[in-house]
This record gives structure tokens, sequence and C-alpha cells, in this order.
């Protein structure tokens, strides 16, 4: 049985997913193919502990996104990352990361 927002599966028995709060299905549609090229930056920090926990904000929404720039971020921990997110993840992206700003780091609005 899976989830069909989270895409969770959960063990025979279950008829609901705990978290998203929906009916469990017998199988999940292929996902669809994410293309990067429309993503638009939402958030940009160089602070380590800003990455992780936007990554957790996303994740728990279930906002795919990307991070740009994380190269030097992860080995050095240098250089600003930049969270991207699909056009129509924009404005509930930017809503759940926009009380991040007040560390000093940039929230896009692009």
């Amino acid at each position: 049985m899976y989830c069909p927002k989270c895409r969770a599966e959960y063990v025979a028995g279950k008829t609901e997913c705990p978290d998203c709060h929906l009916k469990l299905v017998d199988s999940l549609p292929p996902q669809a193919e994410i293309l990067y090229k429309d993503f638009v930056t939402v958030y940009e920090t160089s602070d380590p502990g800003l990455i992780a926990l936007a990554e957790s904000l996303l994740e728990a929404e279930n906002i795919h996104f990307s991070k740009k720039s994380e190269g030097l971020q992860s080995i050095y921990a240098l250089g600003v990352v930049k969270f991207q997110v699909a056009e129509e993840d924009r404005e509930q992206a930017y809503s759940l990361l926009k009380d991040l700003k007040e560390s000093g780091d940039e929230v896009s609005e692009d």
C-alpha cells in the first residue's frame, strides 16, 4: 500500500497515511520527470545549518527542489547554495522559507 501524495510504502493492513492523512492505494503511477530548466530560485544561504533546515522544510511538504552551487559548500563550507523549485511550487516554498530571511540570508521572490 502506498500514499498517493508522499509515495511512502506501508505494510498491509494500513489504510491511511499517518503523515498525509490520505487513503492508501495499491500501486503508484510512474513519477513524472522533473525538468530542472523550469525551476526558480526561492532561497539562498551559505550557512550549513540553514541549508539543512531549508532542505528539511521543503522535504516535509514534498516539494521537489534542486540546490545549485552545493559543491563548494559540501566540501569546504564556502559559497552560497541556491534552492530552486518548480514554478508551481514557488509560492509555497517561499512561504515556508521566508522566516529564514531573518538570519540575514536571502529569500528570492523571482
